[in-house]
């Protein structure tokens, strides 16, 4: 048996039912490389579950996967993930490597980003489009091609809602800077006017911790912020109604 177990947000629960399913589990593991899982947070869950957890690196969640999966056809294998399973990519694919294998797996769900963050910034969740990742750049590695996602939003009066790329070696996503600076480029790059300087756009950040921070500012005055958070996202509203531009107006950093 394979349960794929969502922990929620940083100060979130597991449920009752999720908690029985891993206490009564052989292995306990949490994937620390789709989300942001620090000691602090492991210690809690340890104790809450009574049970030794071990973590689970990248190469652990994809290339080794098949570990993972063997050891279920055997045990009772828990794994645990900040946020909600199935999200990411990488739990898609284990979720089917396990279904091919003939693997049982039970899926618990919780809260996510990106229900969270959405409700943080008071805007309509029917008017979110396609979500993108502003990603770290590298000497050989500069996409811009996230710009394109915001842009098909823009133009179908939607939402963008974006993503920082994570840096699991510092566990923290890129900083606010580096995601305006980048996001700068790529509207030189493709010259929409959508990224404005004097755009307005959302930047919430930690949610659930003690450092959240709902701001509603500028691009050109997001980019002189000076704070690096653990996790944060962006969103980039496409005309907001009335309600909507209530609600933003009452954020700091305007």
């Amino acid at each position: 048996m394979l349960n794929l177990i969502g922990v929620g947000l940083y100060n979130g629960d597991i449920s009752v039912r999720a908690v029985d399913a891993a206490a009564a589990s052989e292995f306990v593991f949490a994937d620390t490389y789709t989300s942001f899982m620090d000691e602090d947070r492991i210690a809690y869950l340890s104790t809450k579950l009574h049970k030794k957890i071990k973590l689970l690196d990248r190469p652990d969640m994809e290339e080794h996967s098949i570990k993972l999966i063997d050891l279920s056809k055997e045990s009772d294998v828990s794994i645990l993930f900040g946020g909600d399973p199935l999200v990411a990519t990488t739990h898609k694919i284990l979720f089917l490597q396990a279904k091919e294998a003939g693997v049982d797996i039970r899926v618990f769900h919780s809260a996510s980003v990106f229900s969270a963050a959405i409700g943080e910034s008071g805007l309509d969740f029917y008017r979110f489009g396609g979500v993108c990742t502003i990603p770290h750049w590298y000497d050989n590695y500069k996409p811009v091609s996230f710009y394109e996602t915001i842009a098909r939003n823009f133009k179908n009066d939607l939402h963008s809602l974006v993503l920082l790329d994570y840096d699991q070696r510092l566990n923290r996503s890129m900083s606010i800077g580096e995601a305006m600076r980048t996001l700068d480029m790529a509207e030189a790059h493709y010259k929409q006017g959508i990224a404005n300087k004097n755009k307005y756009i959302f930047i919430i950040s930690d949610i659930s911790m003690e450092s959240q921070k709902v701001i509603f500012t500028t691009l050109e005055k997001a980019a002189m912020l000076d704070f690096r958070p653990h996790v944060s996202t962006i969103i980039i509203p496409a005309k907001m109604s009335d309600i909507e531009k209530e609600v933003a107006w009452l954020f700091p950093a305007r």
